[in-house]
């Protein structure tokens, strides 16, 4: 217990996800998809690949590229990713990159604030790979993976 305070200072974010339960709403239309660049030559990429790369294990992608991996802040996005990915609450990851930022083994993933921006990074970088909600979809990205209920 004496690592909590650290993790709290190191996580500003962890209280709220430790004391709120993820809400999740499959199947409303908005599911989530894994997006590359059109330009990096990837047309699929499978769950566990994706669960690797955005879960600091692997660097590169499976072009052979380095990647960028990129995690939302939304809580109720990464919450319904990580539990649809790796059957892992909030909580668990934070535990989890805390472990590993702690021991240097790896940094997670870029964080941005909106699906937006997170489109707009993939759109600009030929190693970005992220998870969006299907709606913030544009044609200047590739879809891979299709997390949505199945």
């Amino acid at each position: 217990m004496r690592l909590l305070p650290i993790m709290l200072l190191m996580f500003p974010a962890l209280p709220s996800a430790l004391s709120a339960p993820a809400r999740i709403a499959p199947g409303t239309g908005d599911d989530l998809v894994v997006i590359v660049n059109p330009a990096a030559h990837l047309t699929h990429i499978s769950r566990s690949q994706v669960t690797n790369s955005l879960m600091g294990r692997l660097r590169q992608l499976p072009t052979g590229s380095a990647a960028l991996p990129i995690d939302l802040s939304a809580n109720a996005e990464r919450a319904q990713f990580h539990l649809s990915l790796v059957h892992w609450s909030l909580a668990q990851v934070s535990s989890y990159w805390a472990r590993l930022v702690f021991s240097g083994q790896a940094n997670p993933p870029f964080r941005v604030r909106t699906a937006r921006a997170a489109v707009q990074l993939v759109t600009n970088n030929l190693n970005a790979i992220a998870y969006v909600p299907r709606s913030a979809i544009t044609p200047r990205v590739r879809i891979v993976l299709d997390l949505g209920p199945h």
